[in-house]
């Protein structure tokens, strides 16, 4: 497999710098300095707030807060901030601790808020302000006061639009990275989870949040994530599809390497099996790798319900994949080169359906292919209740007008109608995504050479499946190479108090998932 080439990580000077070259100067002590330094990068935004107030006490100290407005908690910054300061902070009592440690002394007596810092120098000031942070400046004082109290408004916690379920959780991720990794948690309360953080992005410092199980993930995959993301070097990403192109191992695959899902309770499975999850700042979307083909396939569905209804949804998953990339390259291939195969009766009324349509199968299939997902685009871009009726409405006018204009047979609409349902069957939106791509360049195969062209393509993307990899995990697995312990989870799902062991396929410290030895069982 070709794996393109990556650029050594830049350092932590590189990553940090600013757009404009801000100076790394140390913060004078008089306010009206600071609030003079402070001006060319904040004056010309009108959402930057600047609060002047005075500190409690004779004489009063002078302060100002800054921050960014809907950006930062408004309740918590009057309340838990402004208020303690303004009314209980006496700065008589605060300077009998000494001068030196007077701003220690505020933010440890008269302030509730947590998470605070202390900055000194201008270029983090001005970051710092950009970030979204509280800046606490005093007069007197060189170091100001750095204080996370993000908040604002945003989406509530709902049941993900794109991902529905008839059984089990209703809550998905919104576009908060501190919720989303709120919600791993509340599932997840395992002191061995760790929580890694990185901002990326040379404007948009947004942050990527790295979550792993210390004791159960493969140190070499969790090293090799953070590598992929220190390495990317660009102006800014606003949704996780940026962090899942710059860290998959082969951009130019159709098969998608990375699992994304908005739902919690798919990726808390994932992290007890040893993956590694990466959620991203402003977008409901998280990554889950290794991911491995067959994982695209599955749903958290299989594990809520009883074995055998489970399975059997499984088999029918893999079924509509075969049935989606294979079904128009197959009529194609039958009735352009191979009649011969099917019945004689069913030939006799195929021939007779096309009897009026002047163009080849290959071209009466495209049409109506193309016809198709033009029709699914303009569904997903129009809102919600005007899409799906011009869906439904536009299926069958057109599919009636292409049927009269004898621009195609009631066949080939059928074939291209039963492609489409089973390409959406699939639970995967990314696997979604490859086989209405893969679909194309089998009819045409088959359109080229018959069926010996609809086995050719075959092999060339099992060939090309084989040869993937995801985070240096072999894609295919465990089907290739094979690890007949995993089989009982991939194309059925075997009962849940016989799964003592977690998956062979993806590296894993404590391969042990639950009973005490569990080889029998194996």
């Amino acid at each position: 497999m070709k794996i393109r080439p990556r650029k050594t990580p830049p350092t932590a000077d590189a990553r940090d710098r600013s757009i404009k070259n801000i100076p790394d100067t140390k913060l004078p002590v008089a306010l009206s300095e600071k609030m003079q330094l402070l001006k060319p990068y904040i004056e010309k935004n009108y959402d930057i707030i600047t609060h002047s107030f005075y500190l409690e006490g004779n004489p009063r100290l002078e302060a100002v807060a800054v921050y960014i407005n809907q950006v930062i908690d408004i309740e918590i910054l009057n309340l838990h901030i402004l208020k303690p300061l303004m009314l209980n902070c006496d700065r008589e009592d605060l300077l009998t601790s000494g001068s030196h440690t007077l701003i220690e002394t505020i933010y440890k007596t008269s302030i509730t808020a947590s998470r605070i810092a202390k900055i000194a120098n201008l270029s983090s000031l001005v970051q710092t302000i950009f970030d979204g942070i509280t800046i606490l400046m005093f007069d007197g004082l060189d170091d100001v006061l750095a204080i996370d109290i993000h908040g604002g408004k945003s989406r509530n916690i709902d049941v993900p639009p794109a991902e529905q379920t008839m059984r089990g959780s209703r809550e998905g991720f919104i576009e908060r990275v501190d919720v989303n990794i709120a919600l791993i948690r509340r599932r997840l309360r395992d002191p061995n989870l760790v929580v890694e953080k990185t901002l990326v992005g040379r404007r948009t410092r947004t942050e990527v949040a790295i979550l792993y199980i210390d004791d159960i993930a493969d140190p070499q995959i969790v090293q090799k994530v953070k590598d992929r993301i220190n390495q990317m070097d660009i102006d800014g990403i606003v949704a996780s599809g940026y962090v899942e192109q710059f860290i998959e191992d082969d951009p130019s695959s159709l098969f998608p390497q990375v699992y994304s899902s908005e739902r919690p309770d798919k990726l808390v499975p994932y992290l007890l099996e040893g993956r590694v999850v990466i959620i991203v700042d402003n977008t409901p979307l998280a990554l889950a790798v290794p991911a491995l083909f067959v994982q695209f396939l599955q749903a958290p569905e299989d594990y809520y319900e009883r074995t055998l209804f489970s399975s059997y949804i499984r088999l029918m998953r893999y079924v509509a994949w075969i049935v989606a990339v294979s079904l128009p390259a197959s009529y194609i291939a039958l009735l352009s080169y191979q009649p011969e195969l099917l019945p004689y009766d069913l030939l006799i009324s195929f021939s007779k359906a096309r009897v009026a349509v002047p163009f080849p199968v290959v071209v009466e299939a495209l049409i109506m292919e193309i016809i198709i997902q033009l029709v699914i685009e303009a569904g997903l871009r129009l809102p919600q209740q005007i899409g799906q009726t011009v869906g439904v409405v536009s299926g069958i006018i057109l599919g009636q007008a292409a049927i009269t204009a004898k621009l195609a047979s009631p066949i080939v609409i059928l074939i291209i109608s039963v492609s489409v349902i089973c390409t959406y069957a699939l639970p995967a939106s990314s696997l979604v995504l490859s086989t209405r791509i893969i679909r194309l360049p089998m009819m045409m195969l088959a359109a080229s050479f018959g069926l010996f062209g609809l086995s050719f393509g075959a092999i060339i993307f099992l060939t090309h499946l084989v040869s993937l990899e995801s985070m240096g995990v072999p894609y295919f697995s465990p089907l290739a190479p094979t690890r007949f312990s995993d089989l009982k989870d991939t194309f059925i799902r075997t009962f849940m108090w016989k799964m003592n062991k977690r998956p062979v396929s993806i590296p894993s410290h404590n391969p042990q998932r639950q009973g005490n030895t569990g080889e029998e069982n194996d």
